[in-house]
């Protein structure tokens, strides 16, 4: 018994349309990754074109204040003049570094927003803001002090403390730029 020419046309036909379909979606989620990519240059240079002047001189003063060697407490920094202050002054009213860590943290919030969306690859800015963003989370996860550890983070932030959730263990993989080191 042999096939008919029609029975074989049939089955031409949904080979096309399988390998069609198939080199379809391929293309649909290649030009997805590239959409993503895209997405993250252009929302790291929204970030870089915010920051203010001194923007990165107060987070690096920050860093410098609360790294382990300037033997700053849990949720304090040591300032300029040798004086222990709480975190929570960065998120005050009228704070010393005119506002700087607290703009940081509100683009970071809306970074991580894109992030957790899947508009942008978390990788790529992982790469460029990593460390920024990572010292942000510490800080703002200490603001409270111990006994409400979190609480603030959780509460005006919470797509930086869902990022920090869903890819810490990535992040600890992952290279980022360095933009400040304890001397």
């Amino acid at each position: 018994m042999s096939p008919s020419f029609t029975e074989i046309r049939e089955w031409l036909q949904f080979a096309f349309v399988v390998i069609g379909g198939t080199i379809a979606l391929s293309a649909y989620f290649q030009n997805q990754r590239q959409r993503r990519l895209e997405n993250s240059l252009k929302l790291l240079a929204l970030f870089k074109e915010s920051l203010r002047e001194n923007d990165l001189d107060h987070w690096k003063e920050l860093f410098v204040g609360t790294c382990e060697p300037a033997s700053a407490p849990p949720g304090h920094f040591i300032s300029r003049d040798g004086r222990t202050v709480p975190l929570d002054v960065m998120w005050s009213e009228g704070s010393e570094d005119d506002d700087a860590i607290q703009r940081m943290a509100e683009s970071f919030e809306i970074i991580c927003y894109e992030i957790l969306s899947g508009a942008v690859e978390a990788r790529i800015v992982w790469f460029e803001i990593g460390q920024l963003m990572s010292e942000m989370h510490k800080w703002l996860n200490d603001v409270d002090g111990l006994e409400k550890k979190g609480k603030f983070l959780a509460w005006h932030y919470p797509s930086i403390k869902k990022v920090f959730e869903k890819y810490e263990g990535k992040f600890k993989e992952w290279p980022c730029r360095i933009h400040a080191q304890f001397e």
